[in-house]
């Protein structure tokens, strides 16, 4: 299959190869995220040592590394079977042939932390030989993980061994919705809208479904079919991350059925409302949950405590506990085509919904920096008060000039009302100047496009142009 998108991460890798001074990168993200596929993409071409470290023993890494570095014409291999520890076999790196075009050499371990688990002493004996020996040669290493907690806590922390000598650090992060449904060149482009929504922006999950069939029957074959690789996905991601996953369960359960703040969720998971910050910190450093604040809240009140709404992060995490998780019995059972009929199917606009939002807000960003806009905007996202709320609201940097946006996943065209409601709202905002967009999934009626063309203020964004965006 073709690689897709990406073009920002490879071109961070691309810089850190072509600078003179040696390199030492982490590269990490949740699985799934398409770490491994960017790292060979990049590595294509490049005289490269590339090491994907299996759950093993500590002699058993030792074993294979040193078989790849006596493949790279490692000089030790003359003389030994393989390297007695991780510090003769990673100051040999120096050691290895110069490529043949005199370029730098590249090494990637990949999973470095199965390698941490097998040998808790490894990082502080990186980092000696960094300080001392790898730091002055012609490397560029890059040390690769799925274990996000792992590596945030004992790689990048403060009192991690290799703090502050990673002269790069790249979290890879879903893929923006334009790349996304570029898997899918033939579906319409609500069909694409609703596969993103149902997917995210996880390479792996999209590259599941089969592009040339149609939307409902990749989501019964591959993710509501009992045996089929996305149906225990979630599960298997779970008890990766976490040790009390019943909890995390009901945690991620009640935000998906609507509880979105943090005294609801307690009553909905009988777990005291003290306690759950805990869980829900574990959730939102894996990317699974966010912490949302109207886009016009200042720093400080974000910085409070549990405030601000918990909602599921990730598309797919939000699609599984919505209606598999609940539906697990029939699933099982194997009733694939009732779930989706009378479950799926009559809820699927509805649901895709936030995902819609999501997509209008990045659009918008997409054509700030495009600057397709008549001002640069700094922040997006969603706005609310106690009575209402806009669904896209973006911000300069002054905070004196805004966008404002309401986004209708529906089957009817959007009419004037919405404009003028939208109007109402957008007066809560302060600002010297306003702009409103309107996004439809079913275009917009007559009198609305005639409203539009007469305001330079307004403009109506139809799913055909989200979905022709490129980043």
């Amino acid at each position: 299959m073709t690689f897709i998108g990406r073009a920002d991460d490879l071109a961070f890798l691309q810089d850190c190869y072509e600078d003179p001074k040696a390199q030492l990168v982490v590269l990490y993200g949740r699985r799934r995220i398409g770490k491994t596929e960017t790292l060979s993409h990049f590595t294509q071409g490049k005289p490269c040592l590339f090491f994907s470290a299996q759950m093993a023993t500590k002699e058993e890494q030792l074993a294979e590394f040193s078989r790849r570095m006596f493949e790279e014409g490692a000089p030790a291999a003359a003389y030994l079977d393989r390297y007695a520890d991780w510090r003769t076999a990673l100051v040999e790196l120096t050691k290895l042939p110069p490529p043949a075009d005199g370029g730098r050499r590249l090494v990637v371990i990949d999973e470095f932390p199965y390698l941490v688990k097998s040998d808790p002493s490894l990082p502080s004996v990186l980092q000696n030989l960094w300080d001392h020996t790898l730091r002055h040669a012609n490397l560029m290493i890059v040390l690769c993980g799925s274990a996000m907690s792992f590596i945030e806590k004992e790689i990048l922390s403060e009192k991690a061994p290799l703090y502050g000598r990673a002269t790069g650090v790249l979290k890879m992060l879903p893929m923006p919705y334009w790349d996304a449904v570029r898997f899918f060149p033939d579906y319409s482009p609500e069909e694409k809208a609703i596969a993103y929504a149902v997917l995210g922006g996880v390479p792996q999950y999209l590259a599941t479904f089969d592009p040339d069939r149609p939307l409902d029957w990749n989501i019964k074959r591959h993710i509501l079919r009992r045996g089929a690789a996305l149906y225990s996905e979630p599960e298997f991601l779970m008890r990766e991350e976490f040790r009390e996953t019943a909890k995390y369960n009901t945690v991620i359960r009640a935000i998906a059925l609507g509880d979105t703040k943090i005294n609801d969720i307690a009553t909905h998971t009988l777990i005291p409302a003290t306690a759950l910050g805990f869980y829900l910190s574990g959730l939102m450093e894996t990317g699974i949950v966010e912490r949302e604040f109207p886009v016009t809240a200042a720093v400080g009140e974000q910085a409070k405590g549990t405030r601000g709404l918990y909602r599921l992060r990730d598309d797919f995490f939000a699609f599984w506990y919505s209606f598999v998780y609940p539906n697990r019995s029939e699933l099982e059972s194997g009733d694939v085509d009732g779930v989706y009929e009378e479950v799926v199917r009559p809820n699927l606009h509805a649901f895709a919904a936030h995902a819609f939002e999501r997509i209008s807000a990045d659009w918008l960003m997409l054509q700030s920096r495009s600057k397709a806009l008549p001002y640069r905007l700094n922040r997006c996202g969603r706005w609310w008060d106690r009575t209402d709320e806009m669904d896209v609201v973006a911000l300069d940097r002054t905070s004196r000039k805004t966008v404002v946006g309401e986004c209708k996943f529906r089957s009817a065209p959007m009419d004037v009302p919405v404009l003028d409601r939208l109007h109402m709202r957008a007066m809560k905002l302060d600002a010297d100047e306003r702009m409103y967009v309107l996004f439809s999934l079913n275009g917009f009626t007559a009198r609305l496009e005639r409203m539009a063309d007469a305001d330079d203020t307004v403009r109506l964004v139809d799913i055909d142009e989200l979905m022709t965006a490129q980043g």
